[in-house]
């Protein structure tokens, strides 16, 4: 890992170069402060509150910024390029900028002379309402971290979630986002993607394709003609597929038609050679259903 520059790694050594000029930025401050109190300069009251605020800030920012620094650099020398999980350094981000908006309202009290604790105090009545009302945000918020933390899903897992299939690219604090296989991101509310059955298909050592169709029923309808034909528009694909997983299966018999299943295993999970087998099995179904009309 340590002479592996993955695009995380790289955004690391960005962010500590931030970190350096932070730090700079930050004992040039002090030192102002410093000249303008021993010179005797007299300062506007306003000018000394911006000083005290962003100074405050900038103190407070460094010491998340350290925290957050140390944590990844610890997990990125800990996990190497295989099982590095890309949520586990969103979810300190999004503590960190958590942690950072509080900062920021704090030196705004700072700025205009307000003092923070009487602040928080005088509307703890008026926070908890604020907490009542706002749950669901505060639970989907919480959701969110238990997500980007957990070692179940990562960024980039291929997921199921009741009617949604696709391709994790990011999760918020409000919601998980999925791309699906038609490149439409779909956004699942974290509450909801934690309450519901999740298969991760990532975390599988094979991948499994399943078919599931109505025929009519007819007076040349064959099951196993069905299956033969099927099996014939695959043989391109053998070497992707386990034929020896291969099932025809009957879920229904209705008054006037078949409910049917297709299922099998791919050796391999790539999506442009998924797309291609999907293809050939509707294909297959199309022309034997035109036959059997």
């Amino acid at each position: 890992m340590d002479n592996l520059k993955t695009p995380h790694a790289v955004k690391e050594n960005q962010k500590r170069s931030v970190f350096i000029l932070k730090i700079f930025f930050y004992f040039t401050l002090i030192f102002l402060m410093e000249f303008l109190a021993s010179e005797n300069i007299r300062t506007p009251t306003l000018m000394v509150n911006f000083l005290k605020a962003t100074t405050f800030f900038l103190a407070g920012n460094i010491l998340v910024s350290l925290g957050r620094i140390i944590t990844v650099r610890f997990y990125l020398r800990k996990k190497n390029e295989n099982i590095f999980q890309k949520n586990f350094v969103l979810g300190i981000n999004h503590i960190a900028n958590i942690i950072n908006v509080g900062l920021f309202l704090i030196s705004i009290m700072l700025l205009f002379n307000i003092d923070p604790v009487n602040f928080f105090t005088s509307i703890t009545i008026v926070a908890a309402a604020i907490a009542l009302l706002s749950k669901d945000y505060i639970t989907n918020m919480i959701n969110g971290l238990i997500i980007m933390f957990s070692d179940q899903f990562s960024l980039g897992d291929h997921i199921r979630i009741g009617d949604h299939k696709g391709k994790i690219v990011d999760v918020t604090l409000l919601n998980t986002v999925l791309v699906n296989e038609d490149d439409d991101l779909v956004m699942i509310p974290n509450t909801l993607f934690l309450t519901s059955q999740v298969s991760n298909h990532s975390r599988q050592d094979f991948k499994k394709l399943s078919f599931e169709f109505e025929l009519k029923i007819s007076g040349k309808f064959d099951l196993l003609g069905l299956e033969e034909k099927v099996k014939e528009n695959l043989k391109p694909f053998d070497q992707h597929i386990s034929m020896e997983t291969f099932s025809l299966k009957t879920i229904a018999i209705q008054k006037d038609s078949f409910r049917l299943k297709i299922q099998f295993v791919l050796k391999s999970a790539e999506k442009e050679q998924e797309r291609e087998i999907k293809r050939a099995v509707n294909q297959s179904l199309i022309f034997f259903a035109r036959e059997n009309q």
